[in-house]
């Protein structure tokens, strides 16, 4: 049964935000799944330091998700936006800078203030959005899978064109691929400024009572669970599976299957977003965590290059709609004033999953055949399953 029947649709300015999200994702985030490969290729640095680097950006994210609402109080929503969107641009310069520099603390600094300024722009477009879903009747999972849906798309014709360029560069020519990466970027920078002006930002002020306060609360324990849990696929994403696909049935399936993980999120995180407003969270997140379990068992059972496709759209799947799932929650649970730090503790869980299987799963690669570190990620997709179902049973339990 449709839970949003007879209210009014979603404003247009969704759409500005579509737009930028489109861009930034087109360049700076699309050029995440080479990242590792980049700079093997073109620094001296081993596989765990180079996934190293996206592990610093996830961590930075995970500081920051609440460390942002601490040192910027007075800052509006839209102005998150726009500063965090600028920090994309800065480490697409600060990466075709590396090679150049030689310097892996120079590396980490880009990575530290992308997370910074990451965590600030998710945070600031969020609540944006949430509010365009208040005033749409409670669409706030349409309004979530919109976003994630025109993210998922910049980084799918990123990650095609960033691939063509990837692989036509020899090593000394690979810093323009991060040349192109930002003068995508630079476009979403300028669109920023045309997003609609809103309100000023209501928050609660955050304190250490207050974050222990959420975390105390049985429902948010289990969604931060399954954020941490289900970002340990994207982390894999980001830290080993182009290296494995490259490695095992050659270059040619890099861009392949990285690009069908941006196209499948692409339709799903839409529909995952329309779903979880007409039938609710937890049949949804359900369903994302059994295909994850299920892809990654596929890869193990069948290792051929088709099998690792299956793999990437059934991690794809569980993305899709776990983000926009929690999100929703936040949006649903808790009151307007109390949903900036409420989101900033659940998706702090999130990047701290990303940061572990980005570099852990490098080392686990190192010590395992990847095959058991897909076995060890299946079996947590699943357990994943069974909390999601618990949590469907506490949807009554409030803020």
């Amino acid at each position: 049964m449709d839970r949003t029947s007879g209210h009014p649709p979603l404003s247009r300015d969704i759409y500005a935000f579509s737009a930028l999200f489109f861009l930034i994702f087109m360049g700076a985030g699309a050029q995440q799944a080479y990242l590792v490969r980049y700079l093997e290729r073109t620094m001296d640095w081993s596989s765990a330091a180079c996934g190293g680097v996206i592990a610093c950006v996830y961590m930075s994210m995970f500081f920051f998700r609440v460390g942002n609402l601490f040192l910027f109080k007075q800052w509006t929503d839209r102005t998150f936006t726009i500063v965090g969107a600028f920090s994309y641009l800065v480490f697409c310069l600060g990466m075709a800078s590396v090679p150049m520099t030689g310097s892996y603390t120079f590396a980490l600094a880009c990575a530290i203030l992308w997370g910074m300024g990451a965590a600030m722009m998710w945070a600031g477009t969020t609540m944006q959005i949430l509010r365009l879903g208040d005033r749409a009747g409670g669409r706030h999972g349409t309004g979530m899978g919109i976003l994630y849906s025109s993210t998922q798309a910049g980084w799918l014709v990123g990650a095609v064109l960033l691939g063509v360029v990837y692989k036509s560069l020899s090593v000394d020519q690979l810093p323009w691929l991060y040349g192109l990466a930002a003068a995508i970027t630079l476009a979403g920078n300028l669109v920023s400024f045309l997003l609609p002006k809103g309100e000023r930002a209501a928050r609660d002020a955050p304190s250490l009572s207050s974050m222990l306060a959420v975390m105390a609360r049985r429902p948010a324990q289990i969604a931060s669970t399954l954020q941490f849990l289900s970002a340990l696929g994207y982390g894999l994403i980001l830290g080993t599976f182009a290296k494995y696909i490259e490695n095992a049935h050659g270059a040619g399936w890099v861009w392949i299957s990285i690009s069908l993980y941006p196209a499948t999120r692409m339709v799903l995180s839409f529909v995952g977003g329309r779903m979880t407003d007409r039938v609710g969270y937890a049949p949804v997140l359900v369903s994302g965590f059994l295909a994850g379990s299920l892809g990654l068992v596929a890869a193990v059972l069948w290792q051929n290059p088709y099998a690792c496709v299956g793999s990437t759209l059934a991690l794809a799947l569980l993305s899709s709609t776990v983000p926009v799932a929690a999100a929703t929650i936040v949006g649903e649970t808790a009151e307007r004033k109390r949903r900036p730090l409420e989101y900033g503790v659940l998706f702090s869980w999130r990047d701290l999953g990303v940061a572990t299987a980005a570099f852990g799963s490098n080392v686990l690669g190192k010590k395992f055949p990847m095959e058991t570190v897909f076995c060890v990620f299946a079996a947590l997709f699943l357990g994943c399953a069974i909390l999601a179902a618990v949590l469907g049973r506490m949807r009554h339990q409030t803020s």
